[in-house]
């Protein structure tokens, strides 16, 4: 495997691993708000559209919290990958 090759997946599982996170807190944010929620007796439709608001809130919140670290991880992976597309040609 190249050098190229190696960091492409290493700056891909790295922002696989940061998604992954963010999934993970948001899932157990749903689930702890959907506990509090049945115990206040709040129903199955309001808790839905509740669940919904406060995920996009909270997906929105993460994007500003990890942006920087996500356009930088984007941006290395693009350029990266224009390497790798290049280096082919390099090398005929």
């Amino acid at each position: 495997m190249h050098a190229v090759d190696q960091a492409l997946t290493t700056v891909e599982a790295a922002f696989f691993a940061i998604i992954d996170f963010v999934f993970a807190v948001l899932a157990a944010i749903e689930i702890w708000l959907r506990g509090v929620l049945t115990g206040l007796g709040v129903g199955p439709e309001v808790q839905t559209v509740l669940l919904v608001v406060v995920a996009v809130l909270l997906l929105l919140a993460a994007i500003n919290l990890l942006g920087g670290v996500l356009r930088v991880l984007i941006v290395l992976f693009l350029i990266l990958l224009g390497i790798h597309i290049v280096l082919p040609m390099l090398h005929a």
